[in-house]
């Protein structure tokens, strides 16, 4: 017989699968109708590397759980459309860090800006009530989210 503890996980779990699937559904499908091209993976790459900076592709690849060969697809798709380069690692020659390029940074901040647009046109059918309640329960989310990643990042010896 399952503990509630776990009950409650697996709900948790299911509810956050769900959202995240509901959500990401809503903006691929606004962005697909916007442009010519569909949803695009390869612009969660380009977000880590902006975030992190010159960053090994294997790193990359572990902190969005995306396999090698898949990883290097999506890099080397990057490069190709002038979003990202190589570049050597100042303390290792051995290792190649993936940059972001300019026209990286203006290709996230319109890909930003547009599924910002879609988003709020999406919430903007609810109610004032159902707006705050959404407003702080993320918030929750986003907090104990955080701590969730500094314990994992402590447990990778990286904290």
């Amino acid at each position: 017989m399952p503990r509630t503890d776990d009950k409650k996980l697996e709900s948790i779990t299911d509810n956050l699968f769900f959202s995240f699937q509901l959500f990401f559904r809503r903006v691929a499908r606004a962005e697909t109708k916007k442009s010519t091209r569909r949803f695009d993976p390869s612009r969660f790459v380009l977000a880590a590397v902006m975030k992190q900076g010159p960053i090994p592709m294997s790193e990359i690849g572990k902190r969005l759980d995306i396999s090698k060969p898949y990883m290097t697809a999506l890099v080397a798709k990057l490069i190709r459309e002038g979003l990202v380069e190589r570049i050597p690692d100042k303390s290792d020659r051995r290792v190649i860090n993936v940059a972001i390029t300019k026209a990286g940074r203006d290709t996230l901040k319109v890909f930003r800006r547009n599924s910002r647009k879609i988003v709020m046109g999406n919430l903007s059918s609810l109610t004032s009530d159902d707006i705050s309640a959404l407003d702080v329960s993320l918030k929750n989310i986003r907090s104990i989210m955080s701590r969730l990643n500094k314990s994992e990042t402590k447990k990778r010896g990286r904290g």
